[in-house]
């Protein structure tokens, strides 16, 4: 994958998680707020990829 894709959905994954969090703990929903730690879990996961790929000894510039 592109570092710029990973970058738009690693932006997008926070985005969706603010929101999400917001939301759940707005109208008091366990289930949405679940959801919202879900797409942490995801944000981070892709910057593990991100920090690999730019760490790898035959990255492409």
């Amino acid at each position: 994958m592109g570092v710029v894709f990973l970058k738009i959905l690693f932006f997008l994954f926070v985005l969706l998680s603010i929101v999400s969090l917001g939301f759940g703990i707005y109208t008091h929903d366990v289930i949405i707020i679940s959801i919202g730690i879900l797409f942490v879990f995801a944000a981070i996961i892709i910057t593990l990829e991100l920090k690999q790929l730019h760490s790898g000894p035959f990255r492409r510039d």
